[in-house]
């Protein structure tokens, strides 16, 4: 059985388990993080030497790095659907994904950890304003692309649309203010009604740091 090494409410696992239910895929799943000091031990960076989340092994196949690891397992699994077959669909999967951490992510995920991670007296509101606007800036590129297409790479969901999805949900449920985006709005619609979306990207995450943590054990021993 396939297996993957991480918490469950980490940015880059979530992106991972996603991709796994999406195409059906049945893992086992080892709840490790940096809190726990797993992620130092001989035994684990035997398999990522960089004692980072997530890892995955598939039948004694080692990878580490969430979107290479999502191209491979919607190669492996899900070619002609997850990965489209025809190459040019394929590359703007990948364009959009490099896109969600080149572009988006250095501006919003700041603000996530303001308002997540962050004690409320340590917080810096005007930076969290700032980077907020400059996400939505930001987002406005998606947004072209999105009211005429019902995905990232045209009408069919693709492992493009999966690292930017995560990010998306956060960003429309954090308390920031956010200008009207027409063709994002009815993407993060249409990616909430996805089984496999609602299963691992919107869990909640609260709004301080002991939040965050308290959800993250109640996670894991629900499972």
């Amino acid at each position: 059985m396939l297996e993957v090494w991480g918490r469950k409410n980490a940015n880059q696992v979530i992106q991972v388990l996603w991709t796994l239910s999406e195409l059906g895929v049945a893992y086992k799943r080892h709840s490790i993080g940096t809190e726990s000091g797993d992620l130092v031990t001989e035994e684990y960076k035997s398999l990522n030497p960089n004692s980072k989340i997530p890892t995955i092994r598939d039948n004694g196949f080692v990878m580490w790095e969430s979107h290479a690891i999502i191209r491979y397992l919607a190669r492996q699994y899900g070619l002609g659907s997850l990965y489209p077959e025809d190459p040019q669909k394929a590359a703007i999967s990948d364009q959009w994904m490099t896109w969600s951490t080149d572009s988006f992510m250095g501006t919003f995920f700041p603000v996530f950890w303001q308002l997540v991670r962050t004690e409320e007296k340590d917080r810096d509101y005007k930076k969290i304003a700032e980077m907020a606007k400059q996400s939505s800036d930001i987002l406005k590129v998606l947004d072209d692309r999105l009211i005429n297409n019902h995905y990232v790479a045209g009408d069919i969901f693709t492992f493009g649309d999966i690292p930017l999805g995560v990010l998306i949900h956060k960003y429309f449920v954090l308390d920031i203010e956010r200008p009207s985006l027409l063709g994002v709005e009815a993407w993060y619609q249409r990616l909430s009604e996805r089984p496999a979306f609602k299963e691992h990207a919107m869990q909640p995450f609260g709004n301080s740091p002991s939040e965050f943590f308290a959800l993250q054990t109640k996670g894991e021993e629900n499972e």
